[in-house]
């Protein structure tokens, strides 16, 4: 198919890659694409901010600690939301020692279902890339990576820390687009465009953001100018970078 299927997303602690994640993934399946969205973070699992009154069953540390995996497994352990989105993370009190670790393999194999189950994969990837299996098969793997970041030397710092890591050619660093995020009015990202390098997008600071997520209502779309004018950023993403 046309297009970049597995899109993977990282950042800094607090740069907002889920939030990223859930709009990109929310905004390709309103365009009747079927799309899994995969929240990784298993220290503080995402899929009880966006739903919590989840089925525990679904696990998606369950998931990748069976015998083998199949596209059966994978729809079992899924939350649908609507027709085309589903959803698949950790759960309400689970963390990284929850359940049995898995293999580099398995993580292969999980991503190879993925690309056969929808139209789209997006991975919202764990920042801690050392010990993450599944952040660093999916940014090798991916079509597209997106490096979510907030103009501050935090991110700064750990971008720049990262990048050893991420040095060998298989993770292709230099493709990476970096999407600014939370970027207040007064602020001159220009700066950190260059420091970042290479492509990069920028998604305004929205007051409305944070009651969605305080609300439970992140996959809901945006309200009011500035929430069309983040959306319109999220749209250019998704058709200058992921649909061609």
């Amino acid at each position: 198919m046309a297009g970049k299927q597995i899109v993977a997303l990282w950042g800094s602690p607090g740069s907002g890659t889920t939030l990223t994640a859930v709009k990109i993934a929310r905004e390709l399946a309103s365009r009747r694409k079927s799309v899994m969205l995969v929240l990784g973070d298993s220290e503080t699992p995402s899929v009880p901010l966006l739903l919590p009154q989840t089925d525990a069953g679904k696990s998606l540390g369950h998931l990748l600690s069976l015998p083998s995996v199949s596209q059966t497994d994978l729809f079992r352990h899924c939350v649908p939301v609507g027709t085309s989105l589903s959803l698949m993370g950790y759960m309400y009190g689970e963390n990284e020692k929850t359940w049995p670790e898995y293999s580099e393999q398995r993580a292969k194999e999980f991503l190879d279902i993925l690309r056969d189950s929808a139209d789209y994969a997006v991975i919202d990837c764990p920042h801690h890339l050392l010990s993450s299996i599944l952040t660093a098969v999916a940014l090798e793997q991916a079509g597209l990576v997106l490096r979510v970041v907030n103009a501050d030397i935090k991110s700064v710092v750990f971008v720049k820390s990262q990048r050893p890591f991420l040095a060998e050619s298989r993770f292709r660093w230099e493709d990476h687009i970096s999407v600014i995020n939370n970027v207040l009015p007064f602020q001159d990202v220009r700066t950190y465009e260059e420091t970042f390098g290479g492509k990069a997008y920028t998604l305004p600071h929205l007051s409305a953001l944070q009651r969605q997520y305080d609300e439970y209502r992140l996959l809901e779309p945006m309200a009011g100018k500035e929430g069309k004018l983040y959306e319109t950023v999220i749209r250019k993403i998704i058709e200058k970078e992921i649909v061609e």
